[in-house]
């Protein structure tokens, strides 16, 4: 009685929209019946088709290929009812899978009204249904496409293992030439026909078009590009004869009958950069091809010739990037040519000449550039890296090395490539560390300078007061700040060899021997982009590096550099600018 109710309702009831916890159930559905639809109308059902009916299929090719007279329409609408047949197969599992699916909502939005326990078994019952359609589907996809996969592997098996394959057959000027592989292989003998006539005025024939078609021939049978082009050259209808040709990166330069005397020269410009290590390639830089085949007998040049175009010198640049260390005469020892030739070529290499900087060599190169690659296993430093300890208990601007670093070792395996002897690139293979590096620890200086650097028109700055004191141990001003054009300081004119002390407490960073504009010079960094410099000097008493106190002797007095009698040149940079050195310690020797 129950069951009658229950089949009442639903003959009756509407349809009910579904919660939305099945939104997930459906979202799955939705993407197996797509997938499902999408593999059929692909063509999955189509090739159970041409399985199925295969022989009436040949039959029909084969009736078709021998003529029109086997009733060719009625195979084509044969072939249609079967097309047909085979879609309606195809879309029932489809169909199904929909009925299904509104069976099963029609069956849940039921069981809703009956109480949870009813929708849980009849989500069981539909989840079971569903996964044997499932299975089923995928079976029956299954059964089509191995076939498929298996006929493919066949095809690919035979192809391996057989000399058979397809090509084109080319007619040009009605006239079968040969078989390719693809069109554009007929494009590449053309242009290689075109570059081997290039010196006769040539009107190639009416019917140039060629014609193609599909067979299926040997491999052997296959002809190259070269072989295409010698079927054309012989069809143009022009004298001809066997020679062999030569081209430089596709460019033709003529042919020679007698091949022989252009290997031996070419063989000999390789030999002269082999050097017999078995890890060596050396090559042309270029692509450089001598192709024997048919050509023009207007194409034919001497030996004598050709030889003539591969030794000759075209117009191109030869550079020399700078290194450190190298001088002018230096570059032209290296480069092996004569120094008053450099020189011509750049002028002013005297004056002018930075690392890194291209210095032209020549202005004419080698017709061909021959290439040296070679396997090299080398030993290289690892550079150590630097880690700073600050020290509040110095002043800002100190620096100091801790402890020193100590370099790496690692074994590098590399393709170094030299052009006409050379040094072009230089590819890295493998690496192995053979040592690890140790870093180097500087201490580094954090506590802010007590210096007061108010200006003063005082006698200057005591060591008791904070700010800059007289740097020379006598002497007086000889010389202003802007004295003369380009005078970036005062001159403090003294003896020879008095004592010179730092100003103000800080860390050398410039301690130079050198005998041009300042001379022997030290320039002190005192924190706060404040500096001192002390120039032309006749002795150095500090070094790169070293902090010092305020009064401690760091040079002595002298005449070196630029310089007019002795005397000590003393410059204070605050921020960049010259500071009028007057201001902050007088203009006399206040006495210690």
């Amino acid at each position: 009685m129950e069951s009658s109710q229950n089949a009442g309702k639903k003959m009756t009831m509407p349809k009910q929209h579904l919660p939305e916890n099945r939104s997930l159930q459906d979202m799955a559905w939705n993407a197996v019946l797509k997938s499902y639809r999408f593999c059929y109308y692909t063509g999955v059902q189509l090739i159970r088709y041409f399985r199925r009916y295969k022989k009436r299929l040949f039959r029909f090719a084969v009736s078709t290929r021998l003529g029109f007279q086997l009733k060719i329409k009625k195979r084509l609408i044969l072939v249609g009812r079967k097309f047909r047949f085979a879609m309606n197969d195809a879309m029932r599992p489809y169909r199904q899978v929909q009925r299904l699916k509104q069976s099963q909502e029609e069956r849940l939005a039921l069981a809703e009204e009956l109480g949870p326990k009813e929708v849980r078994r009849e989500k069981s019952r539909i989840w079971r249904e569903s996964l044997r359609l499932v299975c089923k589907t995928l079976g029956t996809v299954f059964n089509y496409v191995a076939p498929v996969v298996s006929f493919i592997i066949l095809v690919s098996l035979i192809h391996q293992n057989t000399n058979l394959q397809f090509a084109l057959e080319v007619e040009y000027n009605d006239k079968m030439i040969g078989y390719i592989a693809k069109e554009s292989d007929f494009d590449e003998s053309e242009k290689m026909m075109q570059s081997r006539i290039v010196y006769e005025e040539y009107q190639p024939p009416l019917d140039t078009v060629p014609k193609y078609t599909l067979k299926v021939i040997d491999k052997e049978e296959l002809s190259t590009v070269n072989e295409i082009a010698d079927e054309l050259i012989a069809a143009s209808g022009n004298e001809i004869t066997e020679a062999s040709g030569l081209y430089v990166d596709g460019t033709f330069y003529g042919a020679v009958e007698n091949a022989a005397p252009i290997h031996a020269l070419l063989d000999s410009m390789l030999n002269q950069y082999r050097t017999g290590d078995e890890n060596e390639r050396v090559d042309f830089v270029q692509d450089v091809q001598l192709s024997k085949g048919l050509y023009l007998l207007s194409s034919l040049v001497e030996p004598e010739e050709m030889e003539a175009v591969l030794t000759s010198e075209v117009e191109g640049k030869v550079t020399y990037t700078v290194e450190e260390g190298d001088a002018p005469t230096l570059i032209s020892q290296k480069m092996d040519i004569p120094y008053f030739q450099l020189k011509a070529l750049n002028p002013g290499i005297e004056e002018s000449l930075l690392v890194g900087q291209e210095v032209l060599v020549s202005n004419q190169v080698n017709f061909l550039t021959v290439k040296r690659t070679v396997t090299e296993v080398y030993e290289e430093d690892i550079p150590f890296g630097t880690e700073e300890v600050v020290d509040a208990n110095y002043a800002k601007g100190y620096r100091a090395v801790r402890s020193s670093g100590v370099l790496g070792k690692r074994l590098i395996t590399a393709d170094v490539v030299y052009v006409n002897g050379l040094e072009t690139d230089r590819t890295e293979i493998d690496s192995t560390v053979l040592k690890e590096p140790v870093d180097q620890v500087v201490t580094v200086g954090t506590a802010e300078p007590v210096q007061d650097l108010s200006s003063s028109s005082g006698s200057g700055y005591s060591s008791s007061s904070g700010g800059f004191i007289w740097p020379v141990d006598g002497g007086y001003l000889s010389c202003g700040i802007n004295g003369y054009w380009g005078h970036t300081g005062m001159d403090i004119a003294t003896s020879r060899g008095t004592v010179i002390r730092a100003a103000a407490s800080g860390t050398v960073v410039k301690a130079v021997r050198q005998y041009y504009a300042y001379g022997i010079h030290v320039k002190i960094s005192h924190g706060n982009g404040i500096y001192t410099l002390y120039a032309h000097m006749s002795q150095l008493a500090v070094s790169y590096g070293d902090y010092v106190q305020q009064g401690q002797i760091i040079g002595y007095v002298g005449q070196t550099g630029n310089a007019y009698g002795n005397h000590c040149h003393f410059e204070i940079i605050i921020n960049g600018r010259f500071m009028d050195p007057s201001k902050y310690i007088g203009t006399y020797y206040p006495g210690r």
